[in-house]
């Protein structure tokens, strides 16, 4: 479990009025804190730190002896690791096992003393559990056991991970392994901004034991023609007494209208997964192909990021150093000649960086923010939908043809408070013999994204049943079950924070594993109350196509004036 999810589950059962007083004070300076945060990243660095010793007295190789640590020994042409090693006073009796690769460039030349960068890959990260002895001895080539003098020793290298830098220049990137305590406190903080700007209805499953917080729902359908579908994963959720348990909750400042809520059972093999996209076409996963290339749109090197599901991130390049307005990913596989159709794979999830940009955006309507929102009221969906896209804010997907990138589909944007497994599929029936290339682009900030897979043994399955609910009942012990049931006129309403229903659904006899999925439909108005003169004239320059990714590298830089540069 993620130990970010740890947090928003005690955050999110908390009273908020509190932090409605201080909302604007808090958004600014913890936007700061967020900026200060991505100063300090730098997309793919790992560091180790060489400690040389020349002609180390015989007390320093006597200490060595407490690391748990590996040794190689360094001749004149060729090197071995060492099985056993053992300190006497004057001399080491080693017992020399297999021979020692050679450097790579990556790792050579070492300088003492220096803090290097190293690629976590298995030939680099071995360094991080070595020592290496720097011997002047002659020694027969069929002798294994030898006795080395002290002062044969000529250097001592000492190779350890450098958390400090590699933590300074991973923050946001989620390489190192950041102390707990300080993940502890920039999450909190994050969580308290969020909390105070804009999200969408929260999701929690019963565990057995308590509800854990699953995701959001219809994220982005901030008005009513942008109601929309919604497909969420439920991997935590239990059977429990023939009942699958749930909870759907409003812990934000904004009402929430949910159409429909039912659930989508699917039973397959136990080496199979199935996820749904956004058009509610359940596909059936197995094979799955990995990447030959993966780096961002600036060249950065991610496969090591984006192979797993973990807690690894990409966010994006270092902000201070005149960032691009778009980023991403691009991609390249190796796939069987003839390949049809394939499903591309991602774990992401919006960033609290595009939360922050889209409130200040919506504040600079001032006194005419209500008017705006009643006109949103009957607005053109097809014209929203081309507005989001032109300024970047989905995660749009791109097929490399014909020499050049076309734009094919995108992923609905699915919130900051969870990572979201989403699929989409490819039709790859014209795509030129060679590598596949695919490319990630969104707006510099706005998406983390934790994985990206490829499947290619795949098909469009129907659900195994769409299970009804049986109950539902609101925090006031009233049943809602009725608005929730179809896709209709009806509407359950969560109209203030701490508004929630638990929600049953029967559980269907079950053959072999089982995935389920939640199938929502609604949308959520956002409450603000901005005042003051609306700012017209910077609001028409930033709906202009693309000037949304513009508008948000002017406010990044003008709080790293305010909250950092200022201080220097």
């Amino acid at each position: 479990m993620r130990f970010g999810n740890f947090l928003i589950r005690i955050l999110l059962t908390r009273p908020l009025g509190i932090l409605k007083k201080r909302r604007k004070l808090l958004l600014r300076g913890l936007a700061g804190m967020l900026i200060v945060l991505l100063l300090n990243f730098i997309a793919g660095c790992y560091y180790y730190k060489v400690s040389t010793s020349y002609q180390p007295p015989a007390e320093e190789l006597v200490k060595l002896s407490d690391l748990d640590k590996k040794f190689v020994v360094h001749l004149s042409m060729i090197n071995y690791y060492v099985e056993t090693v053992i300190f006497h006073e004057d001399s080491l009796e080693l017992k020399l096992g297999s021979t020692y690769f050679q450097e790579g460039d990556d790792i050579s030349p070492v300088i003492p003393n220096k803090v290097k960068r190293y690629k976590k890959k298995s030939k680099d990260a071995r360094l991080l559990n070595e020592v290496h002895l720097y011997v002047n001895q002659k020694r027969e080539l069929s002798e294994t056991e030898w006795m080395v003098p002290n002062s044969a020793v000529e250097r001592l290298d000492i190779y350890n991970h450098s958390t400090k830098h590699t933590t300074t220049y991973s923050i946001l990137f989620g390489i190192a392994l950041i102390p707990v305590a300080y993940v502890a406190i920039v999450l909190l903080f994050l969580l308290v901004m969020l909390l105070t700007g804009n999200s969408c209805p929260f999701i929690y499953t019963w565990n057995g034991e308590a509800y854990e917080f699953a995701g959001e729902i219809y994220s982005g359908a901030v008005y009513p023609p942008l109601e929309r579908h919604d497909y969420l994963l439920l991997p935590g959720l239990v059977e429990e007494n023939g009942e699958y348990k749930l909870k759907i909750s409003n812990q934000l400042e904004e009402v929430q209208h949910t159409n429909l809520l039912e659930l989508m059972v699917f039973d397959h093999g136990a080496d199979q997964e199935v996820l749904v996209d956004k058009y509610g076409v359940g596909h059936l996963l197995s094979e799955e192909i990995f990447p030959h290339t993966a780096t961002s749109l600036s060249g950065l090197e991610l496969l090591p990021v984006i192979l797993k599901d973990d807690d690894l991130v990409y966010l994006g390049n270092d902000p201070s150093k005149d960032p691009p307005l778009l980023d991403g990913i691009e991609l390249s596989y190796q796939i069987p000649s003839g390949t049809q159709t394939a499903d591309l794979v991602i774990g992401a999830k919006n960033s609290y960086w595009l939360d922050f940009v889209y409130q200040n955006f919506r504040e600079m309507l001032g006194a005419s923010y209500k008017m705006w929102m009643k006109k949103q009221q009957d607005g053109d969906p097809g014209k929203m939908e081309n507005w989001s896209l032109s300024q970047n804010i989905p995660l749009s997907v791109y097929l490399f043809k014909n020499g050049e990138w076309e734009f094919y589909d995108y992923y609905n944007t699915v919130g900051p408070m969870a990572f979201k497994k989403d699929i989409l599929e490819l039709d790859l029936a014209d795509i030129e013999e060679g590598p596949l290339r695919i490319k990630l682009e969104t707006g510099s900030y706005f998406w983390e994204i934790d994985y990206v897979g490829l499947s290619l043994e795949q098909s469009g399955i129907g659900a195994s049943s769409v299970v009804q609910l049986t109950k539902a009942i609101d925090e006031h012990g009233n049943s809602v079950a009725g608005s929730l049931l179809k896709d209709d006129a009806l509407y359950y309403v969560q109209a203030e924070i701490g508004n929630e229903a638990e929600l049953v659904f029967p559980a269907p006899d079950q053959m072999g594993e089982r995935t389920l999925i939640l199938h929502s439909k609604g949308h959520y108005e956002i409450l603000q109350d901005p005042k003051g003169t609306p700012r017209l004239k910077a609001l028409k320059e930033i709906r202009k196509s693309g000037n949304f990714n513009k508008y948000s590298n002017d406010l990044m830089q003008e709080m790293l004036e305010e909250h950092l540069w200022a201080h220097e």
